[in-house]
């Protein structure tokens, strides 16, 4: 089964090509490798309790997914900024981070974060690659 099928096939639902949905792949793909992450590698989202599964609802906020590199990075990042009591973690790969991306219109922005060895002080959104949904939904229109 290709690694990327999930990604592909929700294009495909909401009505992209395939190859248009591949493009989205490779250049995020490389952007990853750019920034020293293997575009095959596992990446840690955290969840807080809370309802809403991030559909479009009522809310006008956009909201941000960060993928974290590594299971203590994300657990670091959520403890430092009290985002909950018990944060869950959730490792997905690429194809599944763009997918949700793709399925949840109130999620505007991923966040591959860099390696952090502490939090930056002052920040609460740390580095990395941001790759924004009217971005991806542009390549997948051919934009």
């Amino acid at each position: 089964m290709d690694t990327h099928s999930l990604f592909v096939k929700t294009a495909r639902q909401h009505g992209f090509r395939v190859e248009a949905a591949q493009r989205v792949l490779d250049f995020v793909g490389s952007n990853l490798s750019e920034q020293g992450s293997s575009p095959q590698a596992q990446f840690y989202v955290y969840r807080t309790g809370g309802g809403g599964g991030g559909a479009a609802g009522g809310g006008e906020r956009s909201r941000m997914l960060l993928a974290f590199p590594s299971a203590d990075a994300a657990l670091a990042f959520a403890q430092h900024y009290g985002l909950g009591p018990s944060p869950r973690l959730l490792s997905m790969h690429v194809d599944q981070l763009l997918a949700i991306l793709l399925q949840r219109p109130a999620i505007g922005t991923l966040l591959f974060v860099n390696e952090l060895v502490e939090t930056p002080p002052g920040r609460h959104v740390p580095p990395g690659l941001q790759l924004y949904r009217s971005v991806v939904l542009a390549m997948l229109q051919g934009r």
